[in-house]
């Protein structure tokens, strides 16, 4: 079973940011970006036929190891769920301040208006391709 197609919903390296390279090409060339006081999602067209996601969630905004851990595991779930209907995008989240006092379903909540909200964008700004 592919983590693309749908019937297994984990995070294999294909669907990750894997390096400092990979991160500089979102901040620099960022074409998306959704903004919320806790979070703030960056993301670029790539050339993959699939989503793949970076997280920055720096101990400056989120002081607890444990809570930044969680939050990483609840952006996972959340791309997870999400990663068939996004479009092929390089995404990266950073957390902001506030988001480690959240309670899990506010985050998740919260994640599934932003990815609306990501996936909105992404389809009015992009180019039909031509077969």
């Amino acid at each position: 079973m592919s983590a693309l197609t749908g019937q297994n919903k984990g995070f294999d390296r294909k669907l990750r940011l894997l390096d400092a390279a990979a991160y500089k090409r979102v901040f620099d060339g960022a074409e998306f970006k959704v903004s919320h006081s806790h979070l703030l999602i960056l993301a670029r067209p790539n050339d993959c036929d699939h989503s793949r996601l970076g997280m920055v969630i720096a101990k400056k905004n989120v002081r607890l190891a444990v809570q930044r851990n969680r939050i990483k595991r609840l952006i996972r779930e959340s791309f997870r769920h999400q990663q068939a209907d996004l479009p092929g995008l390089d995404i990266v989240i950073l957390a902001r301040k506030g988001i480690g006092e959240q309670e899990n379903p506010n985050i998740l909540d919260l994640l599934t208006r932003q990815w609306r909200k990501l996936l909105q964008r992404s389809q009015q700004n992009r180019p039909l391709r031509s077969p």
